[in-house]
């Protein structure tokens, strides 16, 4: 089953025609969509689905009841057996698509709401810059991965998400983990705080991917397609990915 992406849809055109010919050429009335009701349009239509997904588990949980009661009074039991293991795959099928469909409509739902800092923008303190960058990250877990995306309503990539967050906090930053790491004052790995990058998968221009760093070997990651933007132990990326370095983008907000 797919899951419908949240796109902003084609703007509508309203054509209004002059009623002489002095008027000229039509004129053309361009609206767009705000982002509320893109993001309300998609949450009607998940709603619609999980209805749907509902009815199918009821009907399901009902025959799976009549096949196990089948199944308990036949005098041979593997006729029946592979018809129970069917409906039981069905009925755990269904029930995660109705989870998927629960947890979509909530982040899309959490993606309109304010971003609540835990201390004010643009104080001296990096240290303090760091959590707030944190708190924004944290705010969009759970938005799905998309390559080339950096807003929450298309979806991120990994370097995507980075100059999201950031530009939260007034810092303007490329598109492009490579370009990340060359760009930002860089840091020892050992020396890490809240709200540093950190940069993985070495390639001959740079890194390949970037996290942000969230305190207690953990970062926050936007990992790769048909995945969402998580925590991830450090550890496990430095292993599967290699570490290239670290960089503190906090440094150039300083006053």
């Amino acid at each position: 089953m797919r899951r419908l992406l949240v796109t902003l849809s084609t703007a509508a055109v309203l054509s209004t025609l002059a009623g002489s010919a002095r008027a000229g050429a039509p004129t053309f009335i361009f609206s767009q969509p705000t982002l509320k009701e893109t993001i309300g349009r998609q949450i009607a239509t998940d709603q619609h689905a999980l209805a749907q997904a509902q009815h199918r588990q009821r009907a399901l949980e009902t025959r799976l009841a009549a096949e196990r009661s089948k199944l308990a009074a036949a005098s041979d039991p593997f006729a029946y057996d592979d018809a129970v293991g069917k409906v039981q795959t069905a009925a755990s099928a269904t029930a995660a698509r109705i989870a998927a469909l629960n947890a979509a409509m909530r982040r899309l739902r959490a993606a309109l709401q304010p971003v609540r800092l835990p201390t004010p923008l643009a104080t001296a303190s990096t240290d303090a810059l760091g959590w707030d960058a944190v708190a924004v990250a944290e705010h969009y877990l759970g938005v799905r991965y998309r390559w080339g995306g950096s807003t929450p309503e298309s979806g991120f990539d990994c370097s995507g998400f980075v100059k999201f967050v950031y530009a939260r906090l007034g810092l303007t930053l490329a598109h492009y983990a490579a370009t990340q790491y060359h760009t930002t004052p860089h840091i020892d790995p050992t020396e890490l705080e809240a709200g540093d990058l950190i940069f993985f998968e070495p390639r001959p221009d740079g890194p390949g991917h970037v996290g942000i760093y969230i305190g207690e070997g953990q970062l926050i990651e936007a990992p790769h397609a048909g995945d969402v933007v998580k925590l991830a132990p450090l550890t496990e990326l430095t292993a599967k990915l290699s570490l290239v370095g670290a960089t503190r983008p906090t440094e150039l907000l300083q006053p």
